[in-house]
């Protein structure tokens, strides 16, 4: 049995393929019903405003620590967004939503088949599972902050729950679906 070759290759010759050259134009029935009314929002988004031009959406949210630089391209291709800035995605999901929406359907989950019931959990709902998971897996698992776990579960509203619950300990979740 021979041994196949193995060519090394190197980190330049893979870089040559992060650039990419062409561009596809949409046609112009297709931009016709594009859902978009805001024609400034090619203005804002325009190369010259970039990347400041994301800034009006990240002020949406809620930061913790504001950041002091809106895209490091120092390290490419490994780009780094909103530089020194924290936050906490399941705050940013469900609590900051809670007084004006606390009754309000905040996820809604319809089973396959679809004639098997469905489920509609409000804000407060909502709130009160992913804490109760986050305790769980805080106090059960012993997860903390900085930590990394794989969640293999079906499409069920526990899975969303167990992802907002990991992201409000701040532990790194990976989802592996089975199917």
């Amino acid at each position: 049995m021979t041994q196949k070759d193995s060519t090394a290759v190197t980190e330049a010759q893979i870089a040559v393929h992060w650039q990419e050259e062409d561009y596809f134009h949409p046609s112009t029935k297709f931009i016709a019903q594009a859902n978009m009314t805001d024609a400034g929002i090619y203005e804002r988004f325009s190369l010259d405003n970039f990347p400041e031009c994301y800034k009006e959406y990240a002020d949406l949210l809620t930061w913790y620590q504001y950041w002091h630089t809106t895209l490091d391209t120092s390290d490419a291709p490994c780009w780094k967004w909103f530089v020194g800035g924290k936050i906490n995605a399941a705050y940013n999901c469900v609590d900051r939503h809670l007084d004006q929406y606390k009754n309000k359907a905040a996820l809604i989950y319809v089973p396959e088949p679809e004639e098997e019931p469905h489920e509609v959990l409000t804000y407060q709902e909502l709130y009160i599972r992913v804490n109760e998971m986050a305790a769980l897996l805080r106090d059960f698992a012993g997860l903390k902050a900085g930590d990394r776990v794989t969640i293999h579960m079906p499409m069920t509203p526990e899975l969303p729950i167990t992802m907002l619950a990991c992201a409000r300990l701040g532990v790194i979740h990976s989802v592996v679906f089975g199917g």
